[in-house]
């Protein structure tokens, strides 16, 4: 959903007010009176539980679904993670290849000589 196009700042500003509105604004009502100021940790913290018990659980219209359905079907057809890489241990200088310096093409100068007299 790129934000750049009109045809989308409608989802765009839907989905932050519906953010505001239902997790940033009760929260911070919620903390305020314990003396608690919504920082990235807290706002992070309490942010999962709202997607797992709020936002996940409320159906979709573009979707027709629940995201957290729809994420249980999706996970179904969904490929493993390739295996993590391992670590190889590195020494440089060991192995080392000496490569020719010189070209294995022929110079093009020697297209000169099959083209004398053409053109």
């Amino acid at each position: 959903m790129s934000p750049f196009r009109a045809q989308t700042k409608g989802k765009v500003e839907r989905m932050v007010q519906y953010t505001r509105n239902s997790f940033y604004i009760p929260l911070m009502t919620r903390l305020r009176p314990m003396g608690i100021t919504v920082d990235v940790e807290t706002a992070n913290r309490h942010g999962l539980r709202w997607l797992h018990d709020v936002a996940n659980q409320r159906k979709r219209e573009t979707i027709q679904a629940r995201p957290c359905d729809r994420w249980l079907e999706e996970q179904q057809s969904m490929l493993a993670l390739p295996p993590e890489k391992k670590e190889y241990d590195v020494h440089p200088g060991e192995n080392l290849v000496n490569f020719d310096k010189h070209p294995l093409h022929h110079p093009l100068s020697i297209y000169d000589s099959f083209c004398r007299g053409v053109a």
